[in-house]
């Protein structure tokens, strides 16, 4: 009797035991030929033969020590998110790893520090995406020196992140770059910021508290050809570097209330501006010249569709108008 009364206890005791925490919440076990030590710190020692792609997920780590991928010269791609515990990313990190293309770093909210010179020598490094973490100051790229055509750097979501400054991505490529820089909680970009470096498109959108953009930030830089500074409170361009720009994107950009004058776009081809009244810049444009900027067009048909003839009126002179109607029967 006693021992059926203590096999009911036991098995009542079982069920009332709270079901196992998911593996998200534990963490995931280092893959191999990873570890994670006692100290916080991972280990990813190579060479490892057929090792291409390492995802590290929800791991219980709070440190990428220096060296940490030394070895694995057969990697391509290294993808570090969804960890809660990951503080800091030691210099060297990701160093002397000549295959790598690809490395993405997201949705880590307690990231504060990545090391200077945490990216090292990655000749063939593609993209590099660093998304909704804690960082406070914009990543080192300088020591990349990939050589790979279209290079695109990722840096989104990172709120804590005010400030662009000078020769921010000198040396991370020697080709050509695509640079997304958007939601994050810029302020201030600083002059120089894209010096040497030869720009295929600049994301500045949703960026929402940029206001100050200075006037030689592009000095040094060749390009941009693509330029998106929407949802910003940006107040003015630069007055340097925007002879290079074909296509500007300044959508729900409220503070941006006046652009610089059309000599400064002399390789426009198309735009998507905010305020029907943005056309002044080109009120003085020859009727020569209306053919080269053949975006005035679609803009010109969305400000009379929009907002009727009366700002059309008070912006650009009939002449202008006339001319335009006549070239493409507006």
């Amino acid at each position: 009797m006693r021992r059926r009364s203590l096999a009911l206890r036991l098995l009542l005791a079982l069920l009332l035991l709270p079901p196992p925490l998911p593996q998200t919440l534990l963490g995931a076990p280092c893959p191999e030929p990873c570890s994670c030590r006692p100290d916080g710190a991972l280990r990813c020692p190579g060479p490892r033969a057929g090792l291409s792609r390492l995802s590290l997920t929800y791991l219980p780590i709070k440190v990428i020590p220096s060296q940490a991928f030394r070895g694995l010269n057969e990697v391509v791609k290294i993808e570090i998110s969804q960890s809660d515990s990951l503080e800091k990313i030691e210099a060297n990190a990701f160093d002397n790893l000549l295959n790598l293309s690809e490395i993405l770093i997201q949705n880590t909210k307690n990231l504060v520090y990545i090391e200077p010179g945490a990216f090292t020598n990655l000749p063939r490094l593609k993209y590099l995406s660093i998304c909704n973490t804690g960082i406070r100051k914009l990543p080192d790229v300088t020591k990349i020196f990939s050589s790979e055509f279209n290079f695109i750097l990722e840096i989104c979501d990172n709120l804590h992140i005010t400030t662009v400054p000078a020769n921010a991505f000198q040396g991370m490529n020697n080709e050509s770059i695509t640079l997304k820089l958007y939601g994050n909680g810029f302020e201030e970009i600083q002059s120089h910021a894209f010096n040497g470096t030869t720009l295929i498109s600049l994301e500045l959108k949703e960026n929402a508290h940029l206001k100050k953009m200075h006037n030689d930030a592009f000095r040094g830089a060749r390009g941009p050809s693509i330029l998106d500074i929407s949802s910003t409170k940006l107040q003015a361009l630069p007055s340097y570097g925007l002879e290079s720009i074909q296509t500007l994107i300044a959508t729900s950009s409220y503070s941006l209330k006046k652009l610089p004058s059309r000599e400064k776009f002399t390789n426009l081809l198309d735009a998507t501006l905010t305020y029907p009244s943005h056309c002044c810049a080109f009120r003085n444009l020859p009727t020569k010249e209306i053919f080269h900027f053949p975006f005035l067009k679609t803009f010109l048909n969305n400000v009379k569709a929009q907002q009727g003839d009366q700002i059309m009126k008070h912006c650009i002179p009939k002449g202008f108008l006339s001319v335009a109607e006549q070239i493409w029967l507006l």
